[in-house]
């Protein structure tokens, strides 16, 4: 990663000491992959199942938001996906939240962090209140259902068409183990 990005090194540090976890270190290397490069982020854990549409491809900056079906609305926005230009105002002024807070704290206040900076950010600052009301509040329960709901339910083409027919791509996980005859199993045969 560090072939494509540059932290400051008293971040560095903090994660080789365990001060800083695996899953908030990889929020800040995504934030600050695309800080550098502009583009997209999808965890590893995404399965595409169609093209990205234009819409998002037209954003600044994207973000899904966190609903009342999936997860908790307390995290506000997930981050598993996030579209930015380079340059784009939102993740310029997130990321220089998320790297300030780590500069000056040796642990999280909670998992979903970087969300409730993001929240903070968007609630607080005049700038960021505007651009974040211009892009589009998009839920994410249709990225999530076919695997948070169906995993384990027996595989059903149409089923699959009709679920994964509300977004590009569907959010798995790597903790569940896929059963033979259902919709993890057949995910897992798509992959290859």
């Amino acid at each position: 990663v560090f072939d494509y990005i540059t932290l400051p090194q008293e971040i560095v540090d903090k994660y080789k000491k365990g001060k800083i976890g695996h899953a908030h270190f990889a929020d800040i290397c995504r934030v600050e992959l695309l800080y550098n490069h502009g583009g997209y982020w999808l965890d590893s854990t995404g399965f595409a199942t169609a093209p990205i549409p234009k819409w998002i491809e037209n954003e600044d900056f994207f973000v899904y938001m966190a609903g009342q079906n999936v997860g908790s609305p307390y995290s506000f926005m997930q981050n598993c996906f996030i579209r930015s230009r380079k340059g784009a105002y939102l993740l310029d002024a997130w990321r220089a939240m998320i790297l300030d807070y780590w500069m000056h704290e040796n642990s999280n206040f909670d998992y979903f962090m970087h969300q409730l900076l993001f929240k903070t950010l968007v609630e607080n600052d005049e700038r960021a209140k505007k651009y974040f009301a211009e892009m589009p509040h998009v839920d994410q329960y249709p990225t999530h259902t076919l695997w948070h709901e169906y995993k384990f339910q027996p595989f059903d083409q149409k089923l699959f068409d009709e679920l994964t027919s509300g977004a590009f791509f569907q959010k798995t996980a790597y903790a569940d183990a896929p059963r033979p005859g259902t919709f993890s199993q057949a995910i897992c045969d798509m992959n290859k």
